[in-house]
C-alpha cells in the first residue's frame, strides 16, 4: 500500500521564543516505563529529559495546556525534542521477527525492554524508538555531509543564543564566535551558525494522531487552515535587523494522513526531518536545489521502506496523483525511453509544484548516483551549495558547483548518469 499524502513546502515563521516553565503542570503525568526517568539509564541512551522544554514559538508546558491534550508525550534527546500523542501500534505477525531485531537493540539501552514480550508498540516505548531512529537518521546525516558532530559541538551552545536573543545579539554572538574554537576552514564565518547541523536549536517533531489536535495546532500557532502535515523553520526575533533562526520544525496527524503502519510514521520522519536538515546544514540561510532536498528525502525512506512514498507540493495544492513502487526499474525505464527530466532541466525547477512523478524518481536517482560516484565530491557539493551566497540554487550556481566538485557539465552529468542507470539497475 503506498502513501500520496498532501504534503507542503516548507515556509518561514516569525516565532519569538518563550521560556520553558519551571514545572510541569495540567494534569497527571504519564510514568515512562521505558527508561523509569532513571538519570543514569537516561544518561546512558542519551535522553536528556521528559520536558518541559523550549518547542515551536513556545514551550512544551504552553503547548499541552493550550491544546487541552493530557496525553502528549515529550521527549529530549541530544540533536531532537519530540512531542507524540500518537496511538498503541500493534505488530503485524508477519513482521514481528524484524520488529524484535529492532527492540533487541533498543534494549540494551533500556533494560526494562523485553523484546520476547511486546507484541504491540504502546506510546512510550514509540516515543523512544522514534527518538533513537532520528538519531540514527542524525548520524546518516553527519557521514553525507562528511563530518562528525565534533566541530558543530564547538558552536556557541543552545544557553549561549538564547542569551544573545535576550541580550545584545551580534555583541554577544561575536564574543561567542572569538572564544570558540576555531571551526573547519570550509564552513562560513557566520557568527549566528549554531550546534544543530548550522541552526542554534534542536530540531523538532510533532506527532498527533488525530486530525482535529494537527488543524488547531496549525491554525492558533502558525495561522494556516488545514490539517496538513508541515515543515517550518522557525525564528526569534532580537535587538535589530530581520528575525533569526532558531530550530526547524515538522508536524503531522496520523489521522489525518491515514498512516495506520509504524513504518509509514518512520518514512514520514525521515523524509520530512531530513529535508529540514539538509536545509538547516550550514544554517537555513541559503535554499538547496529543489531536486537535491527531494532526491535526499527519498534517498532516507528508500532505505527503509518502499512501501511508503511522500512527494512535496505546493502550500494548497492537491495530492499527487501516482506513485511508483519499484524506482529503479521504473527509473531505468525512463532512461531507455529518453523520457527522463535531465540534470539541467531538475536544475531549473522553481518550485515543488513543478515536480511530478518522474521528477522525483529522477531526483533521487541523481542523488544516489553522485553519492555513489563520489561521496567526497557529493559532500563539498551539499557544502559548497549551503555555505556559499554565490552558489546556491540558481541555475548559473549549480553548474559552477558541479564543475567545481565532479569535474562535469550538465551534459557529461547525463551521460555518465544514464550510462549508470543502465548498467546498475534491474529491467524490472
Amino acid at each position: 500500500m503506498s502513501a500520496l499524502p498532501r504534503f507542503a513546502a516548507a515556509l518561514l515563521a516569525l516565532a519569538a521564543l518563550a521560556a520553558p516553565a519551571a514545572a510541569q503542570s495540567g494534569g497527571k503525568k504519564e510514568p515512562c516505563w521505558v527508561c523509569g526517568e532513571d538519570p543514569e539509564i537516561m544518561a546512558a541512551a542519551g535522553i536528556v529529559n521528559h520536558g518541559p522544554f523550549p518547542f515551536f514559538n513556545s514551550d512544551s508546558e504552553e503547548i499541552q495546556q493550550h491544546l487541552g491534550i493530557r496525553t502528549i508525550l515529550w521527549l529530549e534527546t541530544a540533536h531532537f525534542r519530540i512531542s507524540c500523542d500518537l496511538k498503541d501500534w500493534k505488530i503485524p505477525v508477519e513482521e514481528k521477527k524484524e520488529y524484535r531485531a529492532e527492540l533487541e537493540e533498543l534494549a540494551l539501552k533500556f533494560p526494562a525492554i523485553d523484546p520476547k514480550k511486546i507484541g504491540t508498540l504502546d506510546r512510550q516505548l514509540r516515543i523512544h524508538l522514534f527518538a533513537e531512529r532520528m538519531e540514527k537518521m542524525y548520524a546518516d546525516m553527519l557521514n553525507l555531509v562528511g563530518f562528525t558532530d565534533e566541530p558543530f559541538q564547538a558552536l556557541p551552545s543552545e544557553e549561549e543564543f538564547q542569551t544573545a536573543w535576550k541580550g545584545e545579539w551580534q555583541k554577544d554572538l561575536e564574543n561567542a564566535f572569538n572564544a570558540a574554537p576555531a571551526r573547519p576552514p570550509e564552513w562560513p564565518v557566520w557568527v549566528d551558525l549554531g550546534r544543530f547541523f548550522g541552526m542554534p536549536m534542536k530540531f523538532e517533531i510533532m506527532m498527533f494522531h488525530y486530525k482535529a489536535d494537527m488543524e488547531r495546532f496549525k491554525r492558533d500557532y502558525i495561522g494556516l487552515q488545514n490539517s496538513q502535515p508541515q515543515r517550518w523553520h522557525c525564528t526569534v526575533k532580537v535587538d535589530v535587523g530581520q528575525p533569526k533562526s532558531r530550530a526547524m520544525w515538522f508536524g503531522f496527524s496520523t489521522e489525518a494522513e491515514e498512516m495506520k503502519h509504524d513504518q509509514h510514521v518512520h518514512n514520514a520522519l525521515l523524509h520530512n526531518v531530513g529535508i529540514n536538515m539538509v536545509d538547516a546544514y550550514q544554517l537555513y540561510l541559503l535554499e538547496s536545489p529543489y531536486w537535491l532536498r527531494t532526491g535526499i528525502g527519498h534517498w532516507l525512506t528508500q532505505r527503509n521502506s518502499t512501501d511508503y512514498n511522500f512527494y512535496d507540493l505546493d502550500e494548497g495544492a492537491a495530492e499527487m496523483d501516482a506513485d511508483e513502487r519499484k524506482w529503479a526499474a521504473a527509473v531505468r525505464k525512463l532512461v531507455v525511453a529518453g523520457e527522463a527530466p535531465t540534470f539541467l532541466e531538475l536544475a531549473k525547477l522553481q518550485s515543488y509544484g513543478e515536480m511530478g512523478l518522474n521528477a522525483h524518481l529522477v531526483s533521487w536517482s541523481h542523488v544516489c548516483f553522485l553519492m555513489e560516484k563520489d561521496p567526497a565530491a557529493f559532500s563539498k557539493f551539499l557544502l559548497v551549495t549551503k555555505s556559499n551566497p554565490q552558489h546556491t540554487a540558481n541555475l548559473d550556481a549549480q553548474r559552477e558547483t558541479l564543475q567545481a566538485c565532479y569535474g562535469w557539465t550538465f551534459p557529461q552529468a547525463e551521460e555518465a548518469w544514464q550510462a549508470w542507470v543502465l548498467e546498475t539497475y534491474p529491467l524490472k
